[in-house]
């Protein structure tokens, strides 16, 4: 039964949005919102629990419309040679909805400025001599009321339309960049960045939220400005007029301020780029920092940038500080000049006159120093940002290529599925000038230079197997796209006759099953998946996972291996039925075992009787090919079967020498993730957000103000803002009573000067007034009695008046300075407490354990030094003095409402349980639907970065409409997400004003009917009225932000989180090794064993050996036989059981950093950090310059770096990519070379470099490290047969230990397993070296 009702109630949240349907009321009221509130406040609400989207709001709809709207305004501009603006086009297509819009403002606005008169007409009625009757101020009474109710329903809704119309364009314009995406070509795609398309949608889309509620004010604002300075005129004179004068001087001041503000905001965020730039490459390099025990001076470059954005952040917060101050104490400046200066002037004033003035200033608070200076400074930045957007949408579309339909019959009759004519194409773009230098760099190096083709002449026959081979940078891949119709080609023709399939060579897999990755939206064929799963050798690993083929393999394959994603790839390609296959290196990423069972069962068996064009680097396929091209520098320089070419003479070992590498680079890929997946968790590693369904505990806020420095900015803090606050409500206090002393004087004087003149009543009510202001006084005249005649009377009061007045304008600016110091001091405690998380947190994250590193994705340990950082910087900080200003400024004037009239306490305690349980009631839905507001954005740019990775295979899929469509789907999901968490904030406010403006008619009414029992005072009454009057919009504002604080607190709680990792062990140890340690280098392990986490398996087991001094090591095994783990436990990147001595010093009883350092690493994959090459080789600068051109001589460096004008300065891009993978494998080994240490450890450190590198690594180590002891991991057996002995690992077990040529003795030993794997060729000849060396030292 409750299983019924459960059910029952979820089915009333999800289906067609009711908003659609809903009638005028419940649009006006939110009403339709109410189910989802209902169950959000028992119930954790998920993405299940969404409506569908709006047909109007729906990405493909909005989309159409905008492409439309774009493509007709650019041909427009066109047709008058003016320059396009999309944000002309978006405010042009959305026109009548902003438009109509503003009719529910023009009625808020409107209302705001006739409540001031109905205010002043209500206050009358309680000065002395008032000639209003009771029946006339309870008409005034009962109109406030109405239209208080009136605004009530027509402010929300004008926001909540701006919010929605907001999100529309958002959804319009992203729609817009995306269908360009699957339009650009593969130039412009390598000329851009997922970041910065991701930057476009996150960022740059985000300025259209509070652009739109501002814009009407251009025209709005105005015009208000006049009616307000007649509507003073009338009142005060020309006084009034004098507000201009005023506004004159503030507002441009504002401006400034907000210029000033966002100038240093781009400078903060080219700051912070320039962290996270370096934090992405620490992250990511993490091993090889802890290897080469850089920790230290990373963590001093990390802390120099950060105090250059700490020191911007710090300026930028002045001026943020002293704006703030600015439109806080504006109204109160413009209050102080008129009504200080009529005081001066002696103008006479009633009561009535100067609270309906009050508050017409009070209206031009929000109207001139809020929306109107917002509406520039939001104009400027969303223009900005829509000229990013459309500088992407102007890059080049992808060509369409020419059909030759005369080529199409002689092919056809000549059995041709491919002829490629006299084809010369290249990557270059001539007027691409919008590139950076990094890309410039990147871009046409690799791209222009490298990857171009020259008179290519090819056909390839129905059914044939055409092997491609070259060099590095001899057009293979581009040969592939332009038959793809990728690349178009500048001269010539191609045709290509039926369906084409792509396997890219960088393996690309999106986010979902296994399944879908395979079948990519086309119809289940059982028995063509079953095959094709079996071709492509998947089933093995089916049957290790829970969930089959079923199981997510996480955003871009995180989960699986590189060869599973290698293969995951191939296995979508063969899937769809095509006539051409093209197979760009698909064989590189697996173990030479799974390549041959690819080749065979793939693509020769299932393959069989397609075309297939195939880019290999493995000589041991080219005999099964039907022909091969070989390629060099953009040419075919032969052409022929295997033996034609043997015969011509052709060397394919020369040409395997350029190219093994990227095998056994993809070999040790496979490897490293293999070992990096038994790391992992089994289940998909995503980032748990805290506070998933509770919210932010208290704790959180005392840790975050605690973190800086609380003993000496916390007291000042909340001093200032006690002070500045109580200052505030003293001023308003005597405000009140100058006003009614005002209107007593202003009565007396026109009564008559003499007691004569006087009427008695008046005396007696002037009487009982001086005795309330002497009551009320906080210091009182020194006056002992009243005065009895007119004159006596007329004196004291102008007394008073005086009194009154300076006391105010004294205690507003104390008021106006102190806001000024609360801002600074604050905001220099928030800069703080910024500056202690990140560098405790830092600290902490780099000297966590490895397995950290590698069980979390970079970019999600980026991220919290990146937005949740960026939120503790410049969110929180905001958000926080907001809520902490605005709370203690409304209880203040709650506090002062009620001792003005005590019986509003009565009605107050009621309203305020209501609203607090309104508001837990409330927050649960609204907090998890921000959540989910935000878990549904994050799959569109995981789609959009799946879509630029996959771009050439998705277009040569034909699946272009399929990922538009999923595009649209994952952004509607986003769009009514972001929809009802702006109905829910608006629910909430909605209700929680309706509550104020009760308690609002209450005080008016409560204090009309006890006028004359309780002696109500007139000026303090006007105070009381005109703090409801302006309460409403702080109090909505309050209600909303700090349920925005609560959520964004989650930043905090998730550094927080990050200060509380497991710590390695220490760097140093109470007693160190000798400094000359090691000597010899001998290296004994004894029962070691290794696990990088508990609920990871064991890597290691028991593992034994004894490593003579000097003597050189290789170290085999097959993927995930633990050889990275071996050197990951004698470098105690984990930490191992067992005993492992060096020169019998137990390494697991000293620091970490007394071993590392005595160990030398060359990585598999060569990591350079950006900064000059001396940093990158000597961080600490330990050796002089001569040591080091030495090292670099050493490697045949020396010339290159000479070249450069910077010599040892030159600066490395990110990872060093302006060097080669060779010369960046030989600052490695110059890094070696410089340490002189006498152990030497090689994880495969030549996989990555060409032949000549390789020999020349090889030598260096020979020559250079005769004297020290060698371990190398081989992914090339070749490599290691000089070895003095070789280690055999097997399932993290040493199964085998001697020399090579022993252990090729054993015909079924595991070594010999490995080298028969080769190919009988390749076998052969490396026990021709085993047996060479193994001669050489006997």
């Amino acid at each position: 039964m409750a299983e019924k009702e459960n059910t029952s109630k979820k089915s009333k949240i999800t289906g067609p949005c009711p908003f659609g349907k809903a009638n005028w009321l419940s649009k006006f009221t939110f009403w339709w919102m109410f189910p989802v509130f209902r169950y959000g406040f028992r119930h954790p609400l998920t993405q299940d629990h969404l409506y569908d989207v709006l047909q109007e709001d729906e990405s493909g709809v909005l989309g159409d419309r905008m492409e439309k709207s774009w493509d007709a305004h650019v041909k427009r501009c066109g047709e008058k040679n003016k320059k396009p603006s999309l944000y002309w086009a978006v405010i042009l297509e959305f026109k009548w909805e902003w438009g109509i819009n503003g009719i529910f403002l023009v009625i808020s606005e409107a209302i705001r400025i006739l409540q001031p008169f109905l205010a002043g007409q209500i206050v009358s009625y309680f000065q002395p001599g008032s000639t209003l009757s009771k029946t006339e101020v309870y008409i005034y009474a009962t109109v406030m009321g109405v239209s208080t109710m009136i605004e009530l329903l027509v402010n929300p809704k004008y926001f909540f339309t701006c919010h929605h119309l907001a999100l529309k364009m958002k959804v319009a314009v992203a729609s817009l960049i995306y269908r360009k995406i699957l339009k650009m070509s593969s130039w412009s795609k390598h000329a851009t960045t997922s970041g910065k398309i991701i930057n476009h949608l996150s960022t740059d889309l985000e300025k259209f939220t509070y652009t739109l509620e501002s814009f009407h004010f251009c025209w709005l604002g105005p015009l208000e400005i006049g009616i307000i300075m007649y509507l003073l005129y009338r009142q005060i004179g020309y006084i009034g007029l004098l507000i201009l004068v005023v506004i004159v001087v503030l507002l441009p001041l504002q401006v400034v301020l907000g210029w000033l503000y966002g100038k240093l905001r781009m400078t903060i965020g080219a700051a912070g780029d320039k962290r996270i730039h370096l934090m992405n490459q620490i992250i990511a390099g993490m091993r090889v920092i802890k290897m080469y025990c850089w920790e230290k001076p990373f963590s001093e470059i990390i802390f120099k940038l950060r105090r250059a954005e700490m020191a911007q952040i710090w300026k930028a917060y002045i001026w943020k500080a002293i704006n703030i101050g600015v439109f806080q104490t504006a109204t109160m400046i413009i209050v102080m000049f008129v009504f200080g200066l009529a005081w001066y002037m002696g103008v006479p004033l009633s009561t009535r006159k100067i609270y309906s003035a009050l508050g017409w200033i009070f209206c031009l608070r929000l109207t001139i120093f809020l929306f109107m200076m917002y509406m520039v400074e939001d104009n400027k930045q969303l223009s900005s940002a829509l000229k990013r957007i459309q500088s992407f949408l102007a890059v080049e579309d992808m060509k369409m290529f020419p059909e030759f339909d005369e080529m199409t019959k002689s092919m056809e009759d000549a059995g041709v599925s491919v002829c490629i004519q006299d084809v010369t194409a290249s990557w270059h773009v001539a007027n691409d000038t919008d590139k950076d230098e990094v890309t410039d760099k990147l871009v046409d190096k690799e791209m222009t230079q490298t990857f171009s083709l020259k008179n290519i002449n090819l056909n390839v026959k129905q059914g044939e197997l055409l092997a491609v081979v070259g060099p590095v940078g001899a057009g293979k891949s581009s040969l592939l796209l332009s038959v793809l119709k990728e690349l178009p080609p500048t001269l010539g023709k191609l045709q290509v006759i039926g369906s084409v399939g792509y396997a890219s060579q960088t393996p690309w897999v999106v986010s979902g099953t296994l399944q879908a990755n395979i079948t990519f939206g086309e119809d289940i064929q059982e028995d063509r998946y079953h095959r094709v799963l079996r071709a492509c050798a998947l089933y093995k690993d089916l049957d290790q996972m829970k969930f089959g083929d079923q199981t997510r393999v996480g955003e871009r394959g995180l989960l699986l291996s590189g060869g599973q994603k290698a293969r995951l790839t191939l296995a979508r390609t063969v899937y769809r039925e095509a006539d051409v296959y093209l197979l760009d290196d698909p064989l590189g990423a697996v173990d030479t075992d799974v390549g041959s069972h690819l080749f065979q069962k793939c693509i020769c068996e299932f393959l069989k009787g397609k075309t297939r064009i195939l880019v290999t680097h493995q000589l041991q396929y080219l005999r099964s090919a039907d022909r091969i091209i070989i390629l060099n520098e953009g040419r075919i320089v032969n052409c022929g079967t295997y033996d034609e070419l043997v015969k011509q003479g052709t060397e394919f070992s020369t040409i395997l020498s350029d190219h093994d590498k990227d095998l056994e680079k993809k070999e040790g890929e496979e490897d490293k993730n293999e070992k990096r997946k038994g790391e992992k968790n089994t289940k998909e590693n995503t980032e748990e957000e805290f506070s998933k369904y509770g919210s932010v505990g208290w704790r959180v806020y005392k840790d975050y103000f605690l973190t800086g420095h609380p003993w000496l900015y916390l007291p000042i803090v909340i001093l200032l803002l006690m002070a500045t606050y109580a200052s505030y409500g003293f001023a308003d206090w005597h405000f009140a009573k100058w006003a009614e002393s005002a209107d007593l004087l202003n009565v007396q004087r026109q009564t008559g000067q003499s007691s004569g003149n006087l009427d008695p009543a008046v005396i007696n009510m002037s009487n009982q007034s001086l005795e309330q202001n002497l009551t009320y006084s906080i210091s009182p005249l020194n006056h002992t009695t009243l005065y009895s005649n007119g004159t006596s009377i007329v004196s004291a009061t102008q007394q008073y008046v005086d009194l009154f007045m300076k006391t105010y304008l004294v205690a507003i600016s104390i008021f106006i300075v102190g806001v000024a110091l609360f801002g600074m001091a604050y905001f220099r405690m928030s800069v703080c407490i910024s500056k202690k998380l990140h560098n405790t947190m830092f600290d902490i994250v780099i000297g966590a354990k490895t397995h950290f590193f590698d069980s979390n994705p970079v970019g999600q340990i980026l991220n919290k030094f990146a937005r949740d950082l960026g939120m503790i910087d410049s969110v929180i900080p905001s958000l926080a003095y907001a809520v902490i200003e605005t709370s203690i400024r409304l209880l203040m004037q709650i506090v002062i409402t009620c001792i003005v009239n005590p019986y509003l306490l009565l009605p107050l305690t009621p309203l305020v349980i209501l609203i607090y349980i309104l508001r837990q009631f409330a927050l649960p839905t609204t907090r998890n639907m921000k959540r989910l507001d935000s878990i549904t954005q994050s799959p569109v740019f995981s789609h959009i970065s799946d879509t630029l990775v996959g771009l050439q295979s998705i277009r040569a899929l034909g699946m272009d409409r399929k990922f538009l469509t999923d595009f649209d789907r994952l952004q509607n999901k986003h769009t009514i997400a972001a929809f009802m968490f702006l109905a829910c904030n608006r629910w909430f406010s909605l209700r929680s004003l309706f509550c104020l403006n009760v308690y609002f008619i209450l005080v008016i009414f409560l204090s009309l009917a006890l006028r004359d029992s309780i002696g109500l005072s007139g000026g303090l009454f006007g105070m009381a009225i005109n703090y409801l009057l302006v309460m409403a919009n702080p109090f909505e504002y309050l209600m909303r932000v700090s349920t925005s604080l609560n959520t964004q607190m989650t930043s905090v709680e998730r550094i927080m989180s990050y200060t509380k990792l497991e710590q390695e062990a220490p760097k140093v140890s109470e007693f160190p090794p000798a400094s000359s340690w090691p000597l010899y280098g001998e290296i004994k392990l004894v029962n070691v064993g290794l696990q990088y986490s508990d609920d990871t398996d064991q890597v290691l087991h028991n593992i034994s050996c004894h490593i003579h001094s000097q003597e050189k090591i290789g170290i085999v095994g097959r993927t995930g036989a633990g050889k990275s783990s071996l050197l990951a436990a004698l470098l105690r990147l984990a930490e191992p059981t067992g005993e492992i001595l060096i020169d019998n010093v137990n390494v697991l009883k000293i620091g970490l950093h007394e071993l590392r350092s005595k160990i030398s690493v060359i990585p598999q994959d060569p990591i350079l950090f950006s900064g000059t090459l001396r940093k990158n080789l000597d961080p600490f600068e330990e050796y002089t310059d001569d040591q080091l051109w030495d090292s670099l001589e050493q490697v045949q460096l020396k010339l290159k770096v000479q070249s450069e004008s910077e010599g040892l300065y030159m600066e490395m891009t990110e990872s060093g990519q302006n060097l080669s993978v060779g010369q960046r494998q030989l600052v490695c080994l110059a890094r070696a070379i410089l340490r002189q240490n006498k152990i030497l450890v090689l994880d495969e450190a030549t996989a990555n470099v060409d032949h000549n590198t390789d020999t020349l690594i090889q030598e260096t180590i020979r020559t250079r490290f005769m004297k020290c002891t060698v371990l190398t991991v081989a992914h090339r057996i070749h490599t290691i047969m000089d070895s003095d002995r070789v280690m055999v690992l097997e399932h993290g077990k040493l199964v085998e230990f001697d020399t090579p040529y022993k252990l090729l003795q054993r015909e079924d030993g595991f070594f010999t397993n490995l080298v028969q794997q080769t190919g009988k060729a390749q076998a052969k000849h490396l026990l021709t070296l085993a047996e060479k060396y193994h001669k050489e030292r006997s």
